[in-house]
């Protein structure tokens, strides 16, 4: 049996676009991963609404990834792989840039990476999603994060200049589905179905 750690925001949580509902456990992306890797992998959900790479939300206390990662990665070892699903709530916490994000993203991998989290004591693999651009939002976030829908398409860009040289893979969501243009932000049944799809396409090589 393998474990997959999905880590990730309220897009992986499973929020549906201007509502407080959930998607199901098999709509959500990690639930089509799980359904397309089959009964040999555990894939496991760890999505918090909010989620940041490892900065303080205003208002919004506990949710920085960086401080829950180790529990995360103790809590579910040992784990075959992380998938680091993070980065746009960054853009809502004021003064931090793709860059930055980018950055946290990079804290997070040595985080993992020296963490023992996996097989026999070794680091996890790691798989990192950059999320596609943030589309027109809801006019209460846009006064909180003016610069978020500049900033977020240089994401992909940016966390591949920092990936690329420590030898981790990102999967460019922007390659893959937009956010709902219903909030500009979250993923609606499709985008999670074609999330799930080619995350599995990218596992099934990882994973080999």
């Amino acid at each position: 049996m393998r474990t997959v750690l999905c880590y990730g925001d309220s897009n992986t949580w499973g929020y549906l676009a201007m509502s407080a509902d959930r998607l199901d456990r098999w709509e959500r992306w990690p639930g089509v991963l799980q359904h397309e890797l089959g009964e040999d992998v555990h894939v496991v959900e760890e999505g918090l609404t909010g989620r940041t790479t490892m900065f303080e939300a205003p208002g919004q206390p506990g949710r920085s990834g960086l401080e829950f990662l180790p529990i995360a990665l103790e809590t579910h070892a040992p784990l075959d792989l992380v998938i680091l699903a993070l980065g746009v709530n960054d853009l809502f916490v004021p003064g931090v840039t793709a860059r930055w994000a980018a950055r946290g993203i990079e804290t997070l991998v040595e985080a993992i990476r020296s963490s023992g989290a996996g097989i026999d004591g070794q680091p996890p693999a790691i798989l990192v999603m950059a999320p596609p651009p943030v589309g027109p939002m809801p006019a209460e976030w846009e006064a909180d994060a003016p610069r978020a829908r500049e900033e977020s398409r240089r994401l992909g860009d940016e966390f591949r200049t920092i990936c690329e040289p420590l030898g981790v893979p990102v999967l460019d969501l922007a390659e893959v589905c937009q956010a709902n243009p219903l909030d500009g932000v979250h993923f609606g049944q499709e985008e999670h179905h074609a999330i799930g799809l080619a995350v599995a396409d990218r596992l099934h090589r990882l994973l080999a």
